[in-house]
This record gives C-alpha cells, structure tokens and sequence, in this order.
C-alpha cells in the first residue's frame, strides 16, 4: 500500500497528492468510458443510433479533458496519478465489456454513472476549484441516461423476460466489480481514505449501493441483495 499518512493527521501536502490520485483515477475511468462508449458503436442497430452513440463518446472525452486539465494543476507529475488505480480500474472495465447493444446501454446507465455518483458523493469532501471541475466533468449526463433508458425500454418490450434476465445478470456483475474494485484500490492506497476521512469508505459504499438499487427499480429489476 501507499502510504500518505496516518488517516486524518495528513499535513496539508499529503492531503493534496491524494485528491490528485483520487482525481487521476476519475480521469482515467472516464478514459475508459470513452473506449466503452466507442466499443458501443459496433452494435447500433442503425447507423442514426451509431451517430448518437459516437456523440456521447465524443463528450466523454471532452469530459477527461476538463478533468484532467484540472489534475495538472493538483500536481506536477499527473501521469503517476493517473496509474494510482489503473489496475484495478482496468479489471473492473475489462470484466463489464458488453457483448451487444443492450449490455452496452446498461452500461451506460448503471456502470457509467457510478463514475458519476462517487464524484458526487466526495465533491464535498473536495477543494472548491476541484469539486467544481469535477462537477464540469462528470454532472450533467441527463441525455445519455435518458438515451440509454428509452432503449433499455424498447428492448424490454420486444425481449421481455430474456432482456430483464440478461439486464439483472450484466448490473450485478457491474455492481460487483464495482466493489471489488473500490476494495483492491483501498488495499493499494490509502488516498481514497485519506479523502474521505475516518470512516467516510463505508458511508460511500452505502450511498452508491442505494443509487444503484434505484435505477435498477427504474428499469423494473428486483433490487440487488
């Protein structure tokens, strides 16, 4: 493990390189959700959904750049950060490849936004100028949720059972690694704890699991034990 100091006696250096880590691997995964946006694009039943596609792949890029501009000002070597957590980060994208267009908008609506929902949750935790660039980058997907729900939906009414089947088995593997890759990044380093304060992991945990049971009892899935 990386050590940064003893959880809530950090001096003010050691707190500043772990949100330089802890945003390093939120820009990372947004570089992967990019790949994943881009992978997307092969099962788009119709080239006016490919082009929607590759429109939210373009903004997730756009979306690292904001953030990472912001990381080059947290520390001079951005890089290092960025590699913090890339293991992990990379067994958790490389376990959730989606195999069709619906895995792919599953995807979108559940693993993406769990990016999101813990940017949310540790932006009070944050320096103002870095909780601001990190709301710029990672709030405001209303219209690739909205997207993706409505053809999660029109799968739901032309698969039925076999869609919600597929839908139920791909979120739990989401959630899943999700955790798996929160644990091993705890394991690595203590920068996440040094962010979030003493006890303040178990409370993250908590919140992203009740926002993922809800989007899932949006979709009409029987929440996750």
């Amino acid at each position: 493990m990386t050590s940064l100091g003893t959880i809530g006696m950090a001096t003010s250096e050691q707190r500043k390189a772990a949100i330089a880590d802890v945003i390093g691997a939120l820009c990372y995964a947004l570089l992967r959700s990019f790949e994943a946006a881009t992978h997307a694009l092969k099962g788009a039943p119709t080239t006016a959904l490919a082009e929607r596609q590759a429109a939210f792949a373009t903004e997730e890029y756009e979306r690292y750049r904001v953030l990472r501009s912001r990381l080059n000002e947290l520390t001079v070597d951005p890089d290092r950060s960025m590699e913090a957590f890339r293991t992990a980060l990379d067994v958790f994208y490389r376990s959730t490849i989606t195999e069709d267009w619906l895995e792919s908008q599953v995807f979108q609506f559940v693993g993406d936004t769990i990016t999101t929902d813990f940017a949310d949750i540790i932006g009070a935790r944050l320096d103002e100028d870095t909780a601001a660039a990190v709301r710029r980058a990672l709030t405001d997907r209303g219209e690739q949720e909205s997207f993706a729900l409505q053809q999660i939906m029109e799968a739901l009414s032309l698969d039925g059972d076999a869609a919600q089947d597929r839908m139920r088995a791909f979120a739990g593997t989401m959630v899943g690694q999700a955790l798996n890759t929160l644990r091993e990044a705890l394991e690595t380093s203590d920068a996440l704890e040094v962010v979030l304060g003493e006890g303040g992991t178990k409370d993250v945990v908590l919140e992203l699991l009740g926002r993922h049971r809800e989007r899932l009892e949006r979709l009409g899935l029987d929440t996750l034990e």
